[in-house]
């Protein structure tokens, strides 16, 4: 995604990234990647189950409990969803640039 953070921005779509790592664990990550888009740290996996996109292979008490299978939501100034892309496995991601394209043409719909 920071490959093409600078086509989200110009094009007018937020970055905003959730997972179940501790904000100093996120911090890490960010410094070590450069990145520069936020990320909301969902340690109790709240936000991820409700939104229904929690890995569910994993048990309570297993180190990956609360992962969240890796995808993206496209919300609208409303903070309406009106797109959502996800994968499976969370060792596969989704294209940064592909997202974008989908995200504009959700949005675009919506107009």
């Amino acid at each position: 995604m920071q490959n093409n953070a600078e086509d989200y921005e110009e094009a007018g779509v937020g970055i905003v990234v959730i997972t179940y790592d501790s904000p100093e664990l996120q911090q890490e990550f960010i410094n070590a990647g450069n990145l520069t888009y936020p990320f909301i740290s969902d340690i109790d996996t709240s936000t991820i189950s409700a939104l229904g996109i929690l890995n569910e292979q994993y048990s309570p008490g297993e180190p990956a409990y609360g992962i969240p299978h890796p995808g993206v939501f496209v919300v609208n100034l409303n903070n309406e969803i009106v797109g959502k892309v996800f994968i499976e496995s969370f060792r596969e991601r989704v294209d940064g640039e592909g997202t974008l394209r989908y995200a504009l043409e959700m949005l675009e719909m919506e107009n």
